[in-house]
């Protein structure tokens, strides 16, 4: 619908003209698209842009098309032309009259762009107006849920696969055959975060690199203090333990250890949380006992914090799909013996692997708990078409 239509149809007036004055934006290339990354209102916010981003950027380059991308902070720039709300819509009128295609899901830009005749892929996620800003061919709808896809958050837009995106994209713009990409199936809500599981029975310096790890030190797997002491000098980490640790090695290496998770099984001893309480080192307590077992331990930890429940991840979107074209990505890896692992699993049968974050993993052939505790560190894809 055009601008003046849509002022038409809510204000009852009938101007002759409408006009959206512009403001020069000095840009280095000519060819661009529009992602309306971030919106005031958080329920029109896609929390799949870093997917769709991967996706398009190779067939974009190809043919000397950039990306802008319109936002409310710069919270997930991407290395693109960022415009702000420091940017007056005068300057953003601009941008949408001469861009590619714009993309996203606010409505005064899709006005916008409807009125200069600029291509759109609008996220349809606000469904309390009958009218829509885009033509028909122009919108993905998102009120609907997708076969074997888990929405993270619940707002509409989020029902939409970031694959449907990347593919409407680059079939408005590009002129080459587009390839088949895999669909999404769940993102776990760890999986942005890159950390290294250690078990301690080793230690090791960091390299340099770009990439800001989580070390967590898993003295839960295997206790050795003399590991732990070492890491902690060789970088802060974080710890997971079910026992007491030397009142040494806390008193000595505080100011290194980012966070302990004391981790309650049966027979726990609470008495290391009183040590941390003194130290004023911050700890959270979990488990992952059954509610019958945990009640017997309980009341031991009445005087400290909560004890939190491990999640186990559900995996049920894995139903009726074919368990043979799925595979995950993880930003976790676990370090045992020197050896780099993706699970626990793999680690437990000695499946060593290297670059594990640029890797693609079948699922185990048993999906237990152990699994479903650590899934929210994965991506899952299927090469199934769905």
């Amino acid at each position: 619908m055009k601008l003046i239509d849509s002022f038409s149809a809510t204000t009852r007036l009938n101007p002759s003209s409408g006009y959206v004055y512009e403001k020069l934006v000095p840009l280095p290339f000519s060819d661009f698209i529009i992602l309306n990354t971030e919106n005031e209102d958080q329920n029109l916010n896609y929390v799949f842009w870093n997917r769709v981003i991967q996706l398009i950027t190779p067939a974009l380059e190809k043919e000397n098309i950039s990306i802008i991308q319109f936002i409310e902070k710069k919270k997930f720039n991407f290395d693109h032309i960022i415009i702000d709300k420091n940017y007056s819509i005068q300057e953003k009128a601009y941008l949408i009259k001469r861009a590619k295609l714009l993309c996203g899901s606010s409505k005064l830009y899709s006005v916008i762009a409807s009125e200069f005749g600029t291509k759109q892929c609008f996220l349809k996620c606000d469904y309390s107006i009958d009218n829509d800003l885009a033509s028909s061919d122009e919108i993905i709808h998102s009120n609907s849920e997708r076969k074997s896809f888990v929405n993270p958050v619940g707002n509409y837009i989020n029902n939409i696969r970031p694959e449907e995106i990347a593919n409407f994209i680059l079939k408005k713009i590009c002129k080459t055959e587009i390839e088949k990409f895999d669909s999404t199936l769940a993102i776990g809500k760890v999986y942005a975060i890159p950390s290294i599981d250690l078990i301690p029975d080793c230690n090791f310096k960091i390299p340099n690199s770009n990439v800001k790890n989580e070390i967590i030190v898993r003295m839960d797997y295997e206790f050795d203090e003399t590991n732990l002491q070492a890491q902690l000098i060789n970088s802060p980490c974080s710890i997971v333990t079910n026992k007491s640790i030397s009142k040494e090695i806390i008193q000595k290496l505080k100011g290194r250890i980012k966070k302990v998770f004391f981790k309650v099984e049966k027979n726990s001893d609470s008495s290391f949380l009183d040590e941390l309480d003194r130290l004023n080192i911050n700890y959270d307590i979990i488990t992952n006992l059954s509610q019958e077992d945990l009640k017997q331990e309980k009341i031991k930890f009445f005087n400290h914090k909560k004890i939190n429940k491990l999640n186990l991840v559900s995996l049920d979107f894995l139903q009726g799909i074919n368990r043979d074209k799925v595979y995950f990505k993880t930003n976790k890896i676990i370090i045992k013996s020197g050896n780099t692992f993706p699970t626990r699993w793999h680690a437990k049968n000695n499946m060593p692997h290297k670059d594990i974050r640029n890797q693609n993993f079948k699922l185990p052939p048993i999906l237990d708990d152990s699994f479903r505790e650590e899934a929210e560190n994965f991506y899952f894809l299927t090469s199934e078409e769905i």
